[in-house]
């Protein structure tokens, strides 16, 4: 049996090579999106919660049970939302609240 190889291998090789380096590239493309998606539905879960007037420590307690966040990383999605709320358009107090009812 012969190590070299044919010209017909090194043509195949090269496309095998060609196939894998491609379906890598989709497969990373794919990962870097679902990333993002989950990113962007965390912070979406986050503003939602700030908007309903839940206090801080409920909302990290809920981050970490429903998508499995360390306690620092829910804290940032928090202070996330803190800078991307302005004051005067989140929840009212529950002292304003309870005076309307």
């Amino acid at each position: 049996m012969s190590t070299k190889k044919s010209f017909g291998q090194y043509i195949q090789d090269f496309g095998l090579d060609v196939l894998q380096g491609v379906r890598n590239n989709i497969a990373a493309h794919e990962d870097e999106a679902c990333f993002y998606e989950r990113q962007n539905n965390i912070a979406t879960a986050t503003v939602a919660m700030r908007d309903a007037g839940l206090k801080d420590e409920i909302i990290i307690s809920m981050l970490q049970k429903y998508w499995d966040l360390r306690q620092s990383e829910a804290a940032s999605f928090i202070d996330w939302a803190h800078s991307r709320i302005p004051e005067k358009l989140q929840a009212p107090k529950q002292a304003a609240r309870a005076q309307v009812r």
